[in-house]
């Protein structure tokens, strides 16, 4: 009887013998999720996502629980553990806006502006250039729930928490992986950013997840 070689009763990936460009790995994520994944996780930026969907090789995207709904269908999305995370609004907004620097995104980085005029600019004013993806600067709730302010998630981890509310989602999924630290913007204490004005213009934007999460400044 022939001898079988060591690989042989190995399983071996279509990745793993062709080289994918990014963009079609990113297309064939969204393909397996749509018809055969358990699993879709609704990523709101600076919330921790990007280590969540590397963990759990996911799409990187960031779309709303009704655009997922859309995209994969309501009997798909009935039948798929769904989860999200947020994270304290004005923590949040810190970290987005360092990540717009660093990204230079509307030239933060070669025309750079202070952190309270950028947020007065934005989430006051709803300046057209710097409030340039509307969909990025709305509340944390706004991407998880229906027209009716139902959630339509199984399971929301909290940034601050996140490491063990991840691993629930683990032992859901019957996964056994870890959180890696991706896109993290390096900022110090987010009190120290804000001033009376800033402050109360993020809880007037924020004012249903602060509600919602119990977050205070």
């Amino acid at each position: 009887m022939p001898v079988m070689p060591a690989f042989a009763n190995q399983k071996i990936e279509f990745t793993d013998i062709l080289y994918i460009p990014y963009y079609v790995g990113e297309q064939v994520k969204i393909l397996r999720q749509r018809y055969f994944g358990n699993v879709v996780f609704i990523h709101i930026h600076k919330t921790g996502g990007r280590s969540i969907e590397k963990s759990l090789n996911l799409p990187f995207e960031h779309k709303t629980a009704l655009e997922k709904i859309s995209e994969i269908g309501q009997q798909r999305w009935d039948q798929v553990y769904k989860f999200t995370s947020v994270r304290n609004p004005w923590d949040k907004v810190i970290s987005h806006f360092h990540y717009r620097v660093e990204t230079n995104q509307t030239n933060l980085r070669t025309k750079p502006i202070k952190f309270k005029e950028w947020v007065k600019l934005t989430y006051e004013n709803k300046d057209s250039f710097y409030y340039d993806i509307p969909k990025m600067f709305m509340p944390q709730l706004d991407w998880i729930t229906d027209h009716e302010g139902k959630i339509l998630v199984d399971f929301i981890c909290r940034f601050e928490n996140l490491n063990n509310d991840f691993s629930v989602v683990c032992e859901k999924l019957g996964k056994n992986v870890t959180l890696p630290h991706i896109n993290s913007s390096k900022h110090g204490n987010y009190r120290e950013y804000y001033d009376d004005d800033t402050i109360e213009i993020i809880a007037k934007s924020f004012s249903r997840d602060i509600e919602k999460f119990g977050y205070k400044f």
